[in-house]
């Protein structure tokens, strides 16, 4: 299965913890993509990291989400499936 989670900006400081959370997330997985862009939450524009992991483990990712939200001060962190990924060589 396919995860995407959407992380947004701390929202104390109003500013994108990145590397914190990537930090966080390589913890847990060997393997993943981060992207940096623009997100929207309650009609406010703001930095959002767009990580996309592989896993069978869901219940790790609903654990990482929750880490996430407490350690990066977020009201909420957006977690969207998706089937299947594979490698092609």
């Amino acid at each position: 299965m396919l995860y995407k989670l959407s992380i947004g900006s701390n929202n104390t400081t109003k500013r994108l913890e990145d590397k914190k959370a990537i930090a966080i997330i390589a913890e847990q997985f060997e393997g993943f993509s981060a992207l940096k862009g623009v997100g929207y939450w309650n009609g406010t524009q703001e930095k959002t990291l767009f990580v996309e992991i592989e896993t069978e483990e869901k219940t790790s990712i609903v654990l990482l989400a929750k880490r996430l939200c407490k350690e990066l001060e977020q009201q909420a962190v957006a977690v969207a499936s998706i089937g299947s990924m594979e490698f092609i060589s």
